[in-house]
């Protein structure tokens, strides 16, 4: 099953970049690197990147402690996630955020915009169970902060 999610993952890539050529536009936003980078900035944006992943992951944690519904969510996905080797699940969440940020932040926020894109991005991660309710909303939350 990850194989197969990791091989849907670099197929959506690739259609992106093909999307990407196919409109005619430049390849640059999908992979060209922020020239504050150059500039001194790539630092700074490690540093936020870093404190926007830890702010996340402890807020989940707390959520999962506290929450019922958040306990519910988190069993689910450890479920979910139990049966795969740990470079499989390594894999499955790089491939899943490449092939997400080219999509929804380089093709698609490009075009229609933050709000739009964080919408769209909350409407394809609508569950299939009860449990993963919050999942949309947390969705459209991260690509509020992903866009931004």
């Amino acid at each position: 099953m990850a194989r197969n999610l990791i091989l849907l993952y670099v197929a959506s890539a690739v259609a992106t970049v093909l999307l990407q050529l196919a409109l005619g536009a430049d390849l640059g936003p999908l992979v060209r690197l922020p020239q504050r980078w150059s500039d001194g900035g790539l630092s700074v944006d490690l540093a936020l990147g870093v404190a926007v992943g830890v702010t996340v992951v402890l807020t989940l944690r707390w959520m999962v402690l506290h929450q019922r519904w958040a306990q519910r969510m988190d069993a689910d996905f450890r479920e979910m996630v139990a049966p795969l080797e740990p470079r499989d699940a390594f894999a499955l969440a790089a491939m899943s955020a490449l092939a997400e940020e080219l999509f929804f932040r380089g093709l698609l926020q490009a075009r229609i915009g933050l709000v739009p894109a964080a919408l769209v991005f909350g409407l394809l991660h609508l569950p299939n169970t009860r449990s993963r309710l919050p999942w949309p909303v947390m969705a459209v939350l991260m690509g509020f902060v992903f866009g931004g």
